[in-house]
C-alpha cells in the first residue's frame, strides 16, 4: 500500500509572515552581498590596473574591464561599470598621444552609450515588473478579502470532490465538501503569495518599495495560513474519527465469515478513504496514523479473496447443474404453454419456478441469464392471457347481443299479444297462446329479475282480459236456464282465480318485504303488490255482484 503523505503542508503555513518577513531581510542581505562583491571586483580592478605602467595601457585595460562590466554573461554589472568609468576619465588627461586619446575618447563614449542604454531598459523593465507585481498582490487581496468575507460563493469542479463518494464519510458528505473548498482556495492564494515572494526577491527594485510589497504580502499571510490551519485541524480531526468508526464496525471485532461476505465493499471502502485522505487536506500526523490503521485493516482481508474466489468456483460448477435443471422446466413450460395448456396452471409453475431461483446456489450470471427466460415466458403467458380475455370479451359480447335479441323477441311477442287482448282481439286460442308465452318467460333464463317481473306483471294482466272476455260470453246467453249454468261456471272460475291471485298477492308481499332490494327493485314490487291489490278489490266485487244475479235467478 501507497504510504507517501500526499497533503500539502509547507513551513510557510506553520510560520505564517514571519517567513515573509525573513524573506525580506534576506533580500535586504542579497542586496547588501551584492554590493560587497561589487566592491571587491572594483578592488581586483585597481589592483590590476596598477601592474600596468604606461598610461595608454590603463586606459585600454579601464575600456577592457567596462566592456566586460556591460556584457556579462549572468548580466550587465552596471555599478562595476560606472566605478570603472568614473576611475577611467581623469586618466585621459594624462594621454599625451593625440591619436590614442581620441581613438580611446571615442571607444569611452560609445560604451558610455551602451550603458546608459542598458540602465533605460533595466529601468523600463523594472517598472513593468513593479507594475505587474502590484496588480497581483492587489488582485490576491481582493480574492482574499472576498473569501473572507463570504462575498464569493465558494465552488470547486465536481471532479475534484468525486473522493467523497464513499459510505464512511457519507454523513459529513457536506461538511467535508465546504471545507474542501474552502482549503482549496486557501492553498491556492498560500501558493501565490509564495510564488509572488520568490518573484519580488529576483526583482530589482528600490529597497523600500520592495519592502512595501513584502509588508502586504506579510499582511496576506496573516490572514490566509492561520486560517488554513485551522480548517486543517478541524478536517483532520473530523477525518480521523471518521476512519476511526470504519475500524470499530468493521475490523474490531469481526470474524473471518464476517469479513468475507463484505470483503469487496471492505477492499473499495479502504482504497476510497485512502484517496480521500489523499485528497484532503489533512495533517501529516493524522494523515499517517489513518494510512497505517487501514494498512492494518487491508492485511486483514488478505487471503480472504483467494478463499473467497475458490468458493466461487466450487459454487459455478452448482450453479451451472441447478441451472440446467431449472432451463429444462422452463423448456417443459414453455412446450405447454405453446401447446395451449392451462394457463393458470402454467402461472403457479412459473410462480415456483421463481421461488426454487430464489432458493437454489446460483452465481450472478446464472440467476440473470435464467431470470431473463423467466421474463421472457411470464410475457408470453401475459400475451396468452391477453388473447384469451379477448377471446372471453368478445364472446361475452356475443352472448350480450344473443341475449338482447331474445329479450326483444319475447317482449315484442308478450307487447304485441297483450296489446291485441287489451283492445279486444281475443280469439279461441288466446288460452293456449298466453300458455306457450308464459312456458317462454318461465325458460328463459337470460332474462333478469326485473325484466320477468314485469313481463309476467304484464302477462297476469293480460290473463284477466283473456278471462273477462270469454265470461262475457259465458253469461250473454239468451236461455235463463243456461245461462245460470254458466254464471255459476263463471262463479266458480273468478273464486278459482280469487285463490290464485290471493297466492301471488302474499307472494309479492313477501319479496317486498325481504332484505337486500334495491331501490329499483323495492319500487317494482310496491307496484305489483298494489296492483294486485286493485285486481283482487275487483274481483271479488265481480264475485259479489254474480252471486247477487245468480239469486235472482233462483
Amino acid at each position: 500500500m501507497d504510504t507517501s503523505d500526499n497533503s500539502f503542508h509547507s513551513s510557510e503555513a506553520k510560520q505564517g509572515s514571519i517567513v515573509v518577513s525573513s524573506e525580506e531581510m534576506k533580500s535586504k542581505s542579497d542586496d547588501i552581498s551584492n554590493a560587497a562583491v561589487t566592491n571587491e571586483s572594483f578592488t581586483i580592478f585597481t589592483q590590476e590596473l596598477s601592474g600596468f605602467s604606461l598610461i595608454e595601457e590603463q586606459v585600454a585595460f579601464s575600456l577592457e574591464k567596462m566592456e566586460q562590466a556591460l556584457r556579462n554573461n549572468q548580466g550587465a554589472n552596471l555599478k562595476l561599470f560606472w566605478a570603472i568609468r568614473k576611475h577611467c576619465l581623469p586618466l585621459f588627461h594624462q594621454v599625451e598621444n593625440v591619436g590614442k586619446r581620441a581613438e580611446f575618447w571615442r571607444r569611452y563614449i560609445d560604451l558610455t552609450k551602451e550603458g546608459r542604454h542598458i540602465k533605460s531598459l533595466q529601468d523600463e523593465e523594472g517598472t513593468f515588473v513593479v507594475g505587474q507585481i502590484e496588480l497581483a498582490i492587489s488582485c490576491l487581496e481582493q480574492d482574499v478579502t472576498s473569501f473572507l468575507e463570504g462575498t464569493n460563493p465558494l465552488t470547486v469542479q465536481e471532479e475534484q470532490s468525486v473522493f467523497l463518494e464513499t459510505q464512511t464519510l457519507e454523513k459529513r458528505k457536506t461538511f467535508y465538501k465546504d471545507l474542501h473548498a474552502s482549503l482549496v482556495w486557501l492553498s491556492s492564494f498560500s501558493a501565490r503569495i509564495i510564488d509572488l515572494r520568490k518573484e519580488l526577491m529576483n526583482v530589482g527594485m528600490r529597497m523600500r518599495m520592495k519592502s512595501k510589497f513584502f509588508q502586504r504580502l506579510s499582511s496576506l499571510g496573516n490572514q490566509v495560513f492561520p486560517k488554513r490551519k485551522e480548517l486543517i485541524e478541524k478536517v483532520s480531526e473530523a477525518f480521523a474519527e471518521d476512519v476511526e468508526s470504519f475500524v470499530s464496525k468493521y475490523f474490531s471485532r469481526a470474524d473471518k465469515d464476517a469479513l468475507k461476505r463484505s470483503v469487496f465493499f471492505l477492499r473499495k471502502e479502504i482504497k476510497n478513504l485512502q484517496q480521500a485522505a489523499k485528497c484532503l487536506a489533512v495533517s501529516s500526523a493524522v494523515f499517517s496514523d489513518t494510512r497505517l490503521k487501514l494498512s492494518k485493516c487491508w492485511d486483514q482481508l488478505k487471503g480472504l479473496e483467494k478463499e473467497i474466489r475458490q468458493e466461487q468456483s466450487r459454487l459455478r460448477v452448482t450453479s451451472a447443474e441447478n441451472s440446467k435443471d431449472v432451463r429444462d422446466h422452463l423448456t417443459n413450460i414453455a412446450q405447454v404453454l405453446e401447446e395451449g395448456g392451462d394457463l393458470f396452471k402454467i402461472r403457479k409453475d412459473l410462480d415456483a419456478a421463481t421461488k426454487r431461483i430464489r432458493a437454489l446456489d446460483l452465481v450472478h450470471d446464472d440467476v440473470v441469464a435464467l431470470k431473463a427466460e423467466l421474463q421472457a415466458l411470464f410475457e408470453k403467458l401475459r400475451e396468452k392471457q391477453e388473447a384469451a380475455e379477448q377471446a372471453y370479451q368478445e364472446q361475452l359480447a356475443r352472448d350480450r347481443q344473443i341475449r338482447q335479441e331474445a329479450i326483444k323477441e319475447l317482449t315484442d311477442k308478450i307487447q304485441l299479444f297483450s296489446e291485441k287482448c287489451i283492445s279486444g282481439d281475443i280469439h279461441l286460442q288466446a288460452r293456449s297462446e298466453w300458455q306457450e308465452l308464459k312456458e317462454s318467460l318461465t325458460k328463459a333464463a337470460f332474462l333478469s329479475a326485473s325484466e320477468r317481473i314485469a313481463l309476467d306483471n304484464r302477462l297476469n294482466l293480460t290473463s284477466q282480459h283473456i278471462a273477462a272476455f270469454f265470461e262475457e260470453q259465458l253469461l250473454s246467453s239468451p236461455d235463463s236456464r243456461e245461462k245460470l249454468t254458466n254464471m255459476r261456471q263463471v262463479l266458480s272460475q273468478r273464486l278459482e282465480r280469487r285463490k290464485e291471485l290471493k297466492d301471488k298477492l302474499e307472494q309479492d308481499k313477501k319479496l317486498l318485504g325481504s332484505s337486500g332490494l334495491d331501490f329499483d327493485r323495492a319500487m317494482q314490487y310496491s307496484a305489483l303488490v298494489e296492483e294486485d291489490k286493485r285486481a283482487l278489490d275487483e274481483l271479488d266485487q265481480g264475485i259479489l255482484d254474480l252471486k247477487r244475479q245468480i239469486q235472482q235467478l233462483t
